[in-house]
């Protein structure tokens, strides 16, 4: 069984929650990490999830991250990934900057939309 961590960081504040994700994504944890990331923040704040310690993640990993885009608007998620994180090209490919706003930082992402 593969295994992660979802850690609240520092920092929060006006609507927001930052959490970092490590370790591998995959089929043996996609129920979880979904359960942890809906418990992480409430509806109507911003969650960023910070993905660059993710050193694996598989389609279940993907369906859970695509999956929180939609049910949570694209104001309301964001992802942080920088260009070298080993995940990143994966990322790109599956599309996801299309279904939530993705940045290497806080400062890159563009402000969260109104209607959320």
């Amino acid at each position: 069984m593969s295994s992660f961590e979802l850690e609240r960081q520092e920092g929060e504040g006006d609507g927001l929650v930052l959490v970092a994700l490590t370790g591998e994504l995959d089929l043996t944890n996609a129920r979880a990490l979904e359960l942890r990331l809906r418990e992480a923040a409430p509806k109507e704040a911003r969650l960023v999830v910070d993905l660059n310690g993710v050193s694996f993640l598989d389609s279940a990993a993907l369906h859970v991250l695509f999956g929180q885009a939609r049910s949570r608007g694209r104001g309301g998620l964001a992802f942080l990934v920088e260009p070298g994180a080993l995940v990143a090209r994966t990322l790109e490919i599956a599309g996801l900057p299309q279904a939530a706003p993705t940045g290497a930082s806080l400062e890159a992402l563009p402000p969260a939309s109104p209607t959320g």
